[in-house]
């Protein structure tokens, strides 16, 4: 029969099978537990501290007798190909004392090891390329085509790293050995190498919410009102797109997309696909045409296609839309579809610095131009002369996914009378009517576009959407049925695009005392190969990259690249996150030129409180509360008093060294451009309210804030308010949702439709305002006055971005941040944050506050965890699913979180009743988390006796900060 006894090994020997020779199953692991196993200790070092892989796993046990080593056991993963066991080293520490001089033995054995195990992986990583070769070859002579882009790289670590890790935990297990069998006189851990030997104990993460109290007049404007739908959000009961029911005869569709950068489309093979049982219609850009449509799912004709018609442009492009009747088998059938690629029509362009050579760009045509190209003030190139010093150097924001809890996903219904419903996860329902209409062919009469919620957006939601929308669209049409769709993680991470990367190339002038004189940045985005919203997010960098700094020669460039990659698109605090860290990395070098502590430089080169100087497009700075968020902060953050306690750490600990950090954000609000609707009905019967709003909720308390506003200006309980789902049928035209003033807006809308309302009413009610709000109304519908009303923010001219002043009002806003290093590693643990954020005086609080909070730590993943990583040659997303891309996690948070609102009062016509936007200006704030990660950097490279400027890119991970430390072999000493 096959069967054989069962039989018992070693582990090591059973890791050791080959799995071409036999698969043997694991019946059970006995683990014996004795009392003389002397002394274990292990590591997974990590790119966020849960739910990760490692970047190594070690373990390490010590047996030992009157300090003298009797056995040492190890076991390192990452090296090679299964566990190393380092036999070499565990022969050499027999018979060592547990002192300097063992562990340097340990430590050179070890490093001798590693670098044997450095040339294998090199000699066999050289004979899979030859392989590959071969049988690229092969496959070409065979077909003509290449499909080695098909084939994902392994994403590890690099191999330096790794190797170091090995040494370091190596060390850090010796040194725990040490304490641990403590003889007096021979072994002994002295006290500044303690804390590498103990493994970091995280407290319990505490934070604390502080602001003003509201305006009672306002009530229940100003109050912290729990979000509306925060039990049915909070339970699960909340319904997303994906939620809905199936509609009677629905099917289920799966994008097909491209596995090239760059190739012409010889043919599209369906029949394996086809021939699947349940598989009902394989749609491609045939079918727009038969629908007579626009082949278009880009902001404006040409931009971006649908589907691919004759040439793919990126891999992950839309090639083909599967329609099936389950997701199973739709998902099934899309990788069965097969699409043969011929010669490019170009090579492919990949990554900025490729982009840069072949001199690729983003031009502006008739429908969209970039506003801000340069913006410039005072005489840059003659000031370079008289300033004291000068220097250059660039630096790079990578990208970063959207990450939202809920997938790209809509459901597209056909209707009587040839209209169409479409439910999709949309940041703009408007657009995705404009745009299916376009794709379909129909008037936007016959079609109704909504979105009930969406599952977090944080931009991706605005334009990434609409390929699939337009595609599922076209399906339903052609097919006569519904259809819908859900992308998978993976494959929404691969084809949705996320934030731009950027490159900056700065120089800059300035005095001995910090004060900068002159300063030239230019900068370059890597669009891929769609132009979307890039001019956009680039005029919003540009405008705001001067930051907190009035600086007298000013000179900023922004240009966007063009690559065959998934198109970018924008993000939460688009372009200004990437322009705002390359001002702060300048302030930073000047620190470091001048050996000036970095606060002084900051403060040094503030906006004037005065008001008088405008920023470098010319827009005023009045109620400037830059300075008293400021020094707010340095109060509530005790910054002085805590920077000497890092300094005082700092010595103390060889190993662990700790950073703190102050970074200031101006950010502009623009109101205007935005058109946002409300319409308020009050039924007759019971005097409740529905009121119907074109802003969309994302998390972000939309509804909440809107319901507040009506209660308030119609002087009724909050209970008495109902929000309605978003749809293009209740308010038909807005812009979208996003750019953090959206809530505001639509506030302003809702006030304009209530003060409509009241103004009926007023026969009804009386000058004390105290006759019951159903007796006005029972009177008010008896004599045929009209209970509905409807508000419309237009926001002023839209047309034109250089309106001046460019934007309405600026938010002003602080945080200090205190960081551990783990030298040896790499890792941070992140100690305190403070925030002083200046709000004006904030609609609701408790939403506001947790939008200050959510976006401080989403801004975590930018500045340290989240690496987006794309392939060389094809420009796939390789991180595209949680097992490679690392958000934070709640380890990853603040150990103590400390959010403070300014008390201060702005003038009401500044903003929306005296409140200031939270969405995206609190983004900017985890860049103090990122130097002060730096700071710590700077503390161990002075005790390793290196000295020099240290540049570092976003995300700052382990591995970057573990590497700038300039660890070596030598330096792990007793």
């Amino acid at each position: 029969s096959g069967q054989t006894a069962p039989a018992t090994m070693a582990v090591r020997d059973y890791l050791s099978i080959s799995p071409e020779d036999y698969a043997p199953f694991v019946v059970n692991v006995d683990i014996p537990l004795k009392d003389d196993y002397g002394f274990f200790d292990s590591h997974k070092v990590m790119g966020r501290h849960v739910n990760t892989h490692a970047y190594v796993n070690a373990a390490f046990s010590f047996k030992a007798t009157d300090g003298v080593i009797q056995e040492v056991r190890m076991a390192i993963g990452a090296m090679q190909n299964g566990p190393f066991f380092a036999p070499k080293t565990t022969a050499a520490l027999a018979k060592q004392p547990l002192t300097a001089a063992g562990l340097k033995i340990g430590v050179q054995s070890l490093a001798d090891e590693l670098k044997q195990i450095a040339r294998h992986n090199l000699y066999r990583s050289r004979e899979i390329k030859e392989e590959k070769e071969k049988k690229k070859s092969s496959v070409e002579a065979a077909d003509g085509d290449d499909d080695d882009d098909a084939t994902s790289p392994k994403l590890e670590a690099p191999e330096e790293y790794r190797h170091s890790l090995a040494l370091t935990t190596f060390y850090k297990s010796f040194l725990a050995a040490v304490a641990h069998f403590a003889v007096p006189g021979i072994a002994t851990l002295p006290p500044e190498l303690r804390s590498a030997a103990v493994h970091y104990r995280r407290p319990t993460s505490t934070a604390s919410q502080t602001y003003a109290g509201g305006d009672p007049s306002l009530a229940p404007i100003n109050a912290p009102v729990t979000k509306l739908a925060a039990k049915i959000q909070a339970s699960g009961e909340a319904k997303y797109t994906g939620d809905l029911s199936n509609p009677n005869r629905c099917l289920f569709a799966c994008p097909v997309t491209s596995t090239k950068a760059r190739a012409t489309i010889s043919s599209i093979d369906i029949t394996a696909a086809a021939a699947l049982p349940g598989v009902v219609r394989v749609v491609t850009a045939k079918d727009v045409k038969d629908l007579g449509g626009s082949n278009n799912a880009g902001p404006f004709p040409g931009d971006e296609q649908i589907f691919a018609e004759s040439e793919v442009l990126c891999y992950g492009q839309y090639v083909a839309l599967v329609v099936a009747v389950s997701f199973d088998i739709a998902e099934r059938a899309a990788r069965l579809v097969t699409v043969n690629y011929g010669a490019a029509t170009k090579p492919a362009v990949i990554g900025i610095d490729d982009a840069i050579k072949q001199g690729s760009f983003h031009k502006g045509n008739k429908y969209m131009q970039q506003g801000y190209p340069l913006v410039k003030r005072g005489d840059v190139d003659s000031a370079w002369a008289k300033c004291a010093s000068v220097v250059t150097g660039d630096v790079r924001t990578h990208g970063q996914c959207h990450f939202y809890m809920e997938t790209q996903s809509v459901l597209v219904t056909p209707d009587e009378d040839g209209r169409v419903a479409i439910e999709s996860a949309s940041q703009g329902p408007t657009t995705v009517r404009k745009q299916v209409s376009v794709a379909i062919n129909k008037p936007a009469n016959k079609i109704r576009a909504g979105t009930r919620r969406c599952g977090g957006a944080f931009g991706g939601k605005i334009s990434r959407n609409v390929p699939l929308a337009t595609a599922v669209a076209v399906a339903a049409e052609n097919i006569g049925l519904p259809v819908r769709s859900q992308l998978m993680r993976r494959q929404d991470m691969a084809t949705t695009g996320g934030r731009h990367p950027t490159l900056a190339r700065y120089k800059v002038g300035f005095s001995s005392k910090g004060m900068i004189d002159a300063i030239s940045i230019d900068s370059f985005s890597d669009a891929g190969y769609t132009i979307d919203d890039t001019f956009g997010l680039l005029d919003m960098m540009q405008t705001m990259m001067d930051n907190a700094y009035f600086i007298p020669n000013y000179r900023t460039t922004a240009a966007a690249l063009k690559t065959n990659t998934i198109t970018n698109t924008d993000m939460r605090s688009p372009g200004v996150c990437s322009g705002v860290f390359m001002m702060e990395n300048v302030i930073d070098r000047v620190a470091y030129e001048t050996k000036l502590p970095p606060n002084k430089v900051r403060e040094m080169n503030f906006y004037a409180e005065d008001g008088k100087q405008t920023t470098p497009i010319g827009d005023p700075l009045a109620y400037n509360q830059l300075q008293n968020v400021w020094e707010a902060l340095k109060t509530q953050a005790e910054f002085v008093k805590r920077t000497a306690a890092v300094a005082a750490f700092n010595k103390a600990n060889r190993w662990r060294k700790r950073g703190i950090y102050m970074t200031p954000v101006k950010y502009g609000i623009r109101q205007r451009g935005y058109i946002m609707g409300v319409n308020i009905n009050v039924l007759a019967e019971d005097g409740t309210i529905c009121v119907a709003h074109s802003g969309v909720e994302l998390g972000q308390g939309i509804n909440t804030k809107v319901a507040q506003a009506v209660a308030y200006r119609l002087s009724v309980p909050l209970s008495m308010i109902v929000i309605q789902h978003n749809s293009t049928e209740t308010i038909p035209n807005s812009t979208v949702t996003g750019g953090s003033g959206t809530s505001e807006t639509v506030v302003n809308a809702a006030i304009m439709a209530a003060d409509v309302l009241l103004k009926r009413l007023q026969p009804y009610l009386t000058h004390t305002n105290d006759t019951p709000w159903q007796d006005a109304i029972d009177a008010a519908f008896s004599n045929g006055v009209n209970l509905s009303a409807q508000g419309y923010w237009g926001g002023g001219p839209s047309g034109s971005v250089k309106t001046n002043p460019l934007y309405d009002y600026f938010v002003y806003c602080a945080c200090c941040s205190e960081v551990e290093l783990d030298v040896l590693t790499g890792e941070i643990q992140v100690i305190r944050c403070d925030i002083v954020y200046d709000c004006g005086k904030s609609l609701n609080p408790s939403v506001d506050i947790g939008q200050v909070e959510g976006a401080f730590i989403q801004s975590l993943g930018f500045y340290l965890t989240e690496a987006v990583v794309q392939c060389e040659k094809t420009g796939q997303v390789l991180t595209a699913g949680t097992w490679d891309y690392k958000p934070p996690t709640a380890l990853d948070i603040p150990q103590i979180f400390n959010v403070t609102f300014l008390k201060t009062s702005n003038p009401a016509t500044v903003s929306t009743l005296g409140s200031k936007a939270v969405g995206e200006p609190p983004y900017q704030l985890g860049a103090s988390v990122f130097f002060a990660a730096k700071q710590a950097v700077y503390a161990a490279r002075a005790d390793a006796g290196l000295t020099g400027y240290v540049s570092l890119n976003t995300p700052a991970t382990p591995v970057d900060l573990q590497t700038a430390c300039g660890i070596a072999p030598e330096q792990l000493t007793l």
